[in-house]
């Protein structure tokens, strides 16, 4: 009797152990940096991403085990942008870039709410009164909408209607622009069509309504 309870002791401590020390993580992954914010399939590692615009720009980002970003690097400029995301109570606050253009120090800031989304965008930290542009979702967590701002007024606001297949995997994405110039009233719209899919259903290849063709390259923990 007592070394049966002794060996079920046992097996509790080692599973309430167990448990401490795995902590649940997402199942998806949000890119961001250059001010976009996306939603991907599984625990990305490593994306690479080549948009062929005439000449090729490339830039790569880089997350931890966690899912937050830790840098970005652009062919187009150079810069490594490190990034440090900030957790109260286990959950996100923001996350802080920094990187360096001409020897000076500039900083952005991406703002999350309570469910880890992120709604706000700060370009230029180091301004007494930059600009906040401010992202909406779905209840899927797809964004949905961006708004651009400038001197605190909204110059730009993009609005995102996924199209979805037989198979019901997202095969691109329907973009509405409008403007200040004429109060937002007439939008310009765009389609970007993804061409393939690796096995977390994340796109590989994506050609928008010029034949601009982006391909990327996702690594996985």
């Amino acid at each position: 009797m007592l070394k049966n309870l002794k060996r079920y002791l046992f097996i509790v401590i080692v599973l309430f152990t167990s448990c401490r020390q795995k902590p649940v993580l997402p199942a998806y992954t949000y890119l961001y940096g250059y001010g976009q914010v996306e939603k991907l399939n599984g625990r990305v590692k490593t994306l690479t991403e080549e948009k062929h615009i005439g000449d090729i720009y490339v830039f790569a980002y880089v997350f931890n085990g966690r899912g937050d970003l830790v840098e970005t690097r652009s062919s187009g400029s150079g810069n490594v942008n490190k990034y440090n995301t900030q957790y109260s109570n286990g959950i996100k606050k923001v996350a802080r870039g920094v990187y360096f253009e001409n020897e000076k120090k500039f900083e952005e800031t991406y703002v999350y709410d309570k469910h880890g989304l992120i709604t706000q965008f700060i370009a230029n930290t180091n301004n007494l009164s930059p600009d906040t542009d401010r992202f909406f979702f779905d209840t899927t967590g797809n964004l949905i909408e961006h708004q651009q701002y400038f001197e605190k007024k909204p110059i730009w606001i993009f609005k995102y209607r996924y199209l979805y297949n037989k198979s019901a995997l997202c095969s691109g994405v329907e973009q509405s622009m409008t403007t200040w110039r004429d109060d937002f009233k007439t939008p310009d719209k765009d389609t970007t069509r993804y061409i393939t899919f690796d096995s977390h259903n994340n796109w590989l290849k994506s050609v928008d309504v010029l034949n601009d063709t982006t391909i990327r390259k996702i690594i996985y923990y």
